[in-house]
């Protein structure tokens, strides 16, 4: 049954804590090899036989089967529980990471890197699900903020010291590593996680699972590998089916039971908002984060190393930003923080471009630790806001939502911007490339404006009406939902009650029961 969000048993603060300490730190330790091999390549390329082109795909092979598969993830989380997917997911990301040090080849090292990093990559809705359950609504965004800061600070961290260690042990060795330290965060979530909820195990929708990782890849895949390869035809064919692919998941999930996508969450005006406004500003994002490298070497002439201490300054600054973002953020909410980190960010890429335009490279740097800063407060408000408007059910699906349309964002925003700087060694298109990505920005504060002047007011966190509302939602249970979503597609209640009738005739006419006494109630419900 749900409960009402803070209800849990690990309510006490202390306990929070145990809870929050324990998934940053499985965070970190599975996620900070994601950039390691981007500074190994070579070495990695040598040592294997093989070539930089082949092996980088350990690399991007990982983000693509990432963005496919991170909502499927977060659904696996609700449907089968959010501590066993933290658990298993950690667990396979220890063993293959031990299997990553043990590569005999590049296929062998591809293959183990994503599976790795799939399995590592479960741990991010669930840790973001386990912890908004136990903190209530009113102080989310304190956790969304560390965990976010965290995330960045393990980027950090394997560009940082990844080439030293890599240097002085060797590349397996690091893997080696990165599997003992992620032990120590899963000895400890066997004993601190909350338990999962009981209740009836749910299979999940695989024809639904299938058609929107084949949407999500089409569009990555097909936009990513636009500005690589051109127009190709398998780059347009790709391109051609991100439509009906969509349109297509949205025909078979009306008609699941259990849909991995319920279309009554896409309805909520917050989570789409939130998902459109992740996409802008990670398009804004991580394309100038492409883009700034070669800015640095190509037009003020930095050495590599210089290039890498000044990028760092952006990507230190966003794990900077967790504690301020988690204080301000319980005190103005989630929407104005993440609309007020919108525009910080717009005018930190304008700074950008103005001290690229006028060869001022300390310009450049002011403005980098601003967009670090400022993407660093816009993160964890846009998934505190997306959680806020969804049943306890349904966390771990929206926090991986948000996660895929910003890696989206990102890959139209870094082929968009490397389009147009090329192989330019002039300012002007580099200070062109900014400010398309302040456009971005823009775009994202706005958004996330409009949709608060649009939306219907809601009730205060904190207030006595917000606990009536949860209290409310919670009594109603799943039976009274399902009347709400059959109001807003009628077909639906026939096709549920053929299926469940199918699988036990006296369950369905039991339900069918209950349903007719909710749908009673649910038509005295405003609305």
């Amino acid at each position: 049954m749900p409960t009402v969000p803070g209800d849990a048993t690990h309510e006490g603060p202390a306990a929070r804590r145990q809870v929050l300490l324990t998934c940053l730190a499985a965070m970190f330790a599975t996620t900070f090899t994601a950039t390691l091999l981007t500074v190994s390549l070579r070495t990695v390329a040598d040592d294997l036989g093989s070539s930089t082109g082949v092996v980088s795909w350990a690399v991007t092979g990982s983000l693509f089967a990432l963005a496919v598969a991170m909502p499927i993830l977060g659904r696996i989380g609700d449907i089968r529980g959010h501590r066993r997917t933290f658990l298993i997911g950690t667990t396979l990301a220890v063993v293959f990471s031990l299997a990553t040090g043990l590569a005999w080849d590049a296929a062998s090292l591809i293959g183990f890197r994503i599976i790795a990093q799939l399995a590592g990559s479960a741990t991010i809705p669930a840790s973001f699900a386990m912890l908004f359950a136990v903190f209530p609504p009113q102080e989310r965004v304190r956790p969304s903020a560390w965990a976010s800061g965290v995330l960045s600070g393990a980027a950090v961290t394997g560009l940082a010291v990844g080439g030293l260690i890599i240097d002085a042990v060797g590349w397996r060795a690091v893997f080696f590593i990165q599997a003992g330290i992620a032990v120590i965060p899963l000895v400890a979530a066997v004993r601190v996680l909350p338990p999962d909820r009981g209740g009836q195990r749910r299979p999940l929708d695989r024809t639904g699972a299938v058609v929107l990782a084949a949407a999500v890849f089409a569009l990555t895949f097909g936009v990513n590998r636009a500005a690589a390869w051109g127009p190709r035809p398998v780059v347009i064919a790709l391109l051609v089916a991100v439509i009906p692919l969509f349109w297509l998941l949205t025909v078979v999930e009306r008609r699941s039971a259990d849909p991995v996508v319920p279309m009554e969450l896409l309805a909520s005006r917050d989570v789409r908002t939130a998902g459109l406004t992740s996409f802008l500003v990670s398009a804004a994002h991580l394309g100038n984060f492409l883009v700034t490298p070669l800015l640095l070497e190509g037009v003020f002439g930095l050495s590599v190393a210089l290039t890498s201490v000044v990028t760092m300054c952006r990507t230190l600054s966003i794990a900077l930003a967790a504690p301020s973002a988690g204080w301000v953020g319980t005190r103005i909410g989630p929407r104005a923080l993440a609309s007020t980190a919108g525009a910080g960010y717009m005018i930190a890429l304008i700074v950008m471009a103005f001290g690229t335009r006028s060869d001022a490279l300390w310009l450049v740097i002011i403005g980098l630790i601003g967009s670090g800063l400022a993407f660093g407060h816009a993160q964890p408000p846009l998934i505190v806001l997306a959680s806020n408007a969804v049943p306890e059910g349904s966390f771990g699906l929206v926090t991986s939502l948000q996660q895929t349309a910003g890696q989206i964002g990102g890959v139209v925003g870094t082929s968009l911007l490397s389009a147009v700087v090329t192989d330019t060694l002039r300012p002007g298109p580099f200070a062109a490339a900014y400010l398309i990505a302040a456009g971005f920005a823009l775009l994202g504060g706005a958004t996330v404006l409009l949709g608060s002047r649009r939306a219907a007011t809601p009730p205060d966190p904190g207030s006595g009406e917000a606990a009536a509302t949860g209290i409310a939602q919670a009594r109603r249970g799943p039976a009274a939902r399902l009347a709400l979503a059959v109001r807003r597609d009628p077909g639906q209640a026939a096709r549920r009650a053929q299926q469940v009738g199918q699988r036990d005739p006296g369950d369905a006419l039991r339900r069918e029961q209950a349903d007719q006494h909710d749908q009673l109630e649910t038509r005295r419900l405003p609305g």
